[in-house]
């Protein structure tokens, strides 16, 4: 008879780290985002002229 147990208890274990390891990609990903956004914004708002240090060639 297979053991049931020793299935259900090893799958948990494994769904349990995949999981921890997902909510840290979403956690390194909220950072990222956030720091694109604050980045954007800082662009955004920083006077024209400095705008022209930005040329194309950069990008």
């Amino acid at each position: 008879m297979p053991d049931y147990k020793a299935m259900y208890y090893h799958l948990a274990g494994q769904m349990s780290i995949a999981i921890e390891a997902l909510e840290g990609l979403v956690a390194i990903t909220e950072r990222l985002k956030k720091s694109q956004q604050t980045t954007e914004e800082m662009f955004i708002s920083s006077e024209d002229d400095d705008l022209d240090d930005y040329s194309e060639e950069t990008v």
